[in-house]
């Protein structure tokens, strides 16, 4: 498997100035990525929506994979139908206890909202890397994360692949329509004009 140890350039004003932070290999995120993709995929098909993750250990093992599951009933291995079902969620829950939480990146299909990114936080995930950026819902809107007192341990790198990024706002378009108000709404349509055309 890759390794997915990165020498990530912090750019804490990336959200702010519509900048991606640069890496030194993009590419070593893309088969994880795609992943999530396709997690995000299967929730959408049974009613959810479409956000899918994994996480990995330092020698790219994939060691949970989780999806937003809060359109599903619950079930005695799974959380849902509840708020908190959210795919990041979804992977804590099955982990439990991180062991040497650090070395651990979370892959999300979205940029993760105040809970899943505070919870990867308080957990002390050492990475979190996004394929689509979510400018309505995801937690960067209200707090630089690389600013977050909180996050000051957690390496961030949003949308590291433009084909990927794509891909995730097509496939969440539609959820962003349905459930964010007219202001949400309207800030997915400036950053991603493209793929809310037609929604």
């Amino acid at each position: 498997m890759m390794n997915v140890a990165l020498d990530v350039l912090r750019v804490a004003d990336w959200q702010t100035e519509g900048m991606t932070p640069p890496v030194s290999d993009p590419s070593v995120h893309e088969a994880f990525l795609r992943e999530t993709l396709a997690l995000a995929r299967k929730s959408l098909d049974v009613g959810s929506s479409p956000i899918g993750a994994v996480l990995v250990d330092k020698n790219g093992e994939v060691i949970a994979r989780g999806r937003n599951r809060v359109g599903e009933p619950q079930t005695a291995r799974r959380v849902g139908d509840a708020s908190v079902a959210h795919a990041e969620m979804d992977v804590f829950f099955q982990v439990g206890k991180l062991e040497n939480p650090q070395d651990l990146t979370l892959y999300t299909s979205l940029e993760p909202c105040l809970m899943c990114g505070g919870a990867s936080a308080l957990l002390e995930v050492g990475r979190i890397v996004w394929a689509t950026a979510d400018p309505w819902g995801g937690a960067g809107r209200l707090l630089a994360w690389s600013d977050h007192p909180a996050m000051q341990e957690t390496e961030i790198v949003p949308c590291p692949l433009p084909d990927l990024e794509t891909e995730g706002a097509s496939l969440f378009a539609p959820e962003a329509k349905r459930a964010f108000p007219d202001e949400g709404w309207a800030l997915w349509r400036e950053k991603y004009p493209t793929e809310t055309e037609g929604v």
